[in-house]
């Protein structure tokens, strides 16, 4: 867990840093341009020395490129000429899932950082391919242009708080105080999602400045995949070791989303949906099983939503972008872009907004039939009783619609996978049996999900439960149970973006029947809130009808 321990400890050294100057601040009632100057100052803080720390405690061996691989050295010796950049330094990372990184100050004292499994799982042509990548994003001062994007929301949320501070004051001036702090605290919101995006432009960038120096668009695309499909494996490999201590750093890079050559969870998320189409032999995916996919992420409106909170584009995006590229460059892309959607997928996407907002409609609902009634301010009996039956019907609808007890129909892994008209709150009912092969965490003792393996892939299972702490005694005394065990599961399917089944029963090959308790316990909970708005409401009528002369 090296690199992600690395990552949390400089976020909560420097959050703690900010959280408490901001409170030192904010006690001697400090102006908002000292909020304000305070702010530039951990932004800057943050920029010249976590590079040095980042350095100093990951696992990170300095050696020449020429060491290691004296071919790509002279690819990146070529490179750094060809585009005027100075030579970086090189470090490898002695761990088994595939990435790479760099991170530094500006061009001059760049470094340049591939793990072991990288170069392992890797040919020639796709280390190049990744490694340009990683020049790209120097050739481009990304770690000066991302630090001050990033400084920019940190510099809104000091405007935020202490110009709320200000609005507090007596003076003529308060009012407008007031309304800055507000612009600031929508500003920072945006800004959030701004950055994001632009982390998510650069990185198409990065990749088209491998596909022109490499000349090769298609070698970048097959390293994607590949290295997609080498944290998914990882993950399976580590869920089968029992022994969690065998791997020490193993899921630390995938962790690591900011400084991976893309986002760990969503390349999983397509690898795991194109498991099926790998071969072993050749260690290439069929372009049939990468094309099928890479629809959902091209054509589910999901996953916009998934990709806005993301550093990295959608792997099939990205893969997309690459083979236009390799078109454009005289070549037949590798993985071919699937070209038509279904028609009905944003009427989908619009369907389940209302199903899964469906509590707060129905409380709007209850408030406007409360006020069509005509009651009044103390009429709360008629209010809370039409707002209560409003968001008791709207939860029992959602319930139904998302959590489905009919027809259980068996299905694979693979046949459940290329299924885009799936989201967190669309499913498909589905049965699967297989081998329960580790956790959804490997090497997390205490993860309630599991991983399910069967003839044609493997898929995690999301163990739910009303309260969270009911989960985390799951996963601390019942979990370890199942593992390698051949089970039956009943669940619901859905993406978000990784493809997972939410358990609903478990049944063990010695009769066993385990069941998850969070749809009984939402039934039973979204019903006793329709019934208490229902008599509530039949109450507050009766007493206001009477008043009335209805």
């Amino acid at each position: 867990m090296l690199v992600l321990r690395s990552l949390t400890t400089l976020l909560l050294l420097f959050g703690m840093l900010f959280a408490i100057g901001a409170v030192a601040l904010y006690y001697v009632e400090a102006p908002v341009w000292l909020a304000v100057l305070f702010a530039l100052f951990i932004a800057g803080l943050q920029y010249a020395i976590s590079p040095l720390i980042l350095q100093w405690v990951m696992k990170i061996r300095w050696v020449p490129l020429s060491q290691i691989d004296p071919v790509q050295d002279r690819h990146l010796g070529d490179l750094c000429r060809q585009y005027n950049i100075p030579m970086p330094r090189f470090g490898i990372i002695e761990d088994g899932n595939p990435n790479a990184f760099t991170f530094g100050h500006y061009p001059g004292n760049a470094r340049v950082v591939v793990t072991r499994g990288l170069l392992d799982i890797c040919d020639e042509r796709e280390v190049r391919a990744v490694i340009a990548h990683e020049l790209g994003h120097i050739a481009h001062w990304d770690f000066v242009v991302m630090t001050v994007a990033a400084t920019v929301p940190m510099v809104l949320y000091m405007i935020w708080r202490f110009g709320m501070y200000s609005g507090r004051g007596r003076d003529r001036n308060a009012g407008g105080a007031a309304l800055v702090a507000i612009g600031a605290l929508i500003a920072y919101i945006i800004s959030q999602y701004m950055v994001l995006g632009l982390s998510r432009l650069r990185e198409y960038y990065a990749d088209q400045f491998s596909a022109r120096a490499t000349g090769d668009a298609n070698a970048l695309s097959s390293a994607l995949v590949k290295i997609g499909y080498g944290l998914a494996r990882m993950a399976k490999e580590e869920a089968q070791d029992t022994d969690s201590a065998a791997h020490p750093a193993s899921t630390a890079v995938a962790g690591a989303r900011m400084l991976g050559i893309f986002d760990g969870k969503l390349s999983a998320s397509m690898a795991l949906a194109s498991a099926s189409g790998y071969s072993a032999a050749t260690g290439q995916y069929s372009a049939d099983a990468v094309s099928s996919a890479m629809r959902w992420d091209l054509w589910n409106p999901w996953a916009l939503i998934c990709e806005l909170s993301s550093s990295h584009p959608l792997p099939a995006k990205r893969i997309a972008a690459l083979s236009r590229q390799a078109t454009a460059q005289g070549h037949r892309p590798l993985y071919a872009a699937p070209q038509q959607a279904p028609a009905n997928l944003w009427g989908q996407f619009f369907v389940d907004i209302a199903y899964n907002y469906a509590p707060l409609l129905g409380a709007i609902a209850g408030a406007i039939l409360a006020m069509a009634l005509g009651a009044g301010a103390t009429d709360w009996a008629v209010w809370a009783g039409g707002v209560l039956l409003g968001a008791g019907l709207g939860m029992l609808l959602r319930l139904h619609f998302s959590h489905p007890t009919r027809r259980f129909s068996p299905r694979q892994v693979s046949n459940l996978v290329p299924e885009i008209g799936v989201s967190r709150v669309r499913c498909i009912p589905a049965l699967l049996q297989g081998q329960i092969i580790g956790r959804g965490i490997p090497g997390l003792y205490w993860s309630e999900d599991l991983v399910i393996q069967d003839s044609s892939g493997l898929m995690t299972m999301d163990y739910r439960q009303p309260l969270r702490f009911l989960e985390i005694l799951f996963g601390l005394f019942r979990a370890e149970r199942f593992i390698g065990q051949q089970v039956t599961v009943e669940g619901w399917y859905r993406r978000f973006p990784i493809p997972y089944l939410e358990i609903y029963r478990v049944l063990l090959p010695n009769g066993e029947v385990h069941t998850s308790h969070n749809r009984g316990i939402s039934m039973l909970w979204s019903t006793l809130v329709t019934v208490i708005g229902g008599l509530l409401l039949l109450v507050g009528m009766l007493a206001f009808l009477p008043t009335t002369g209805l």
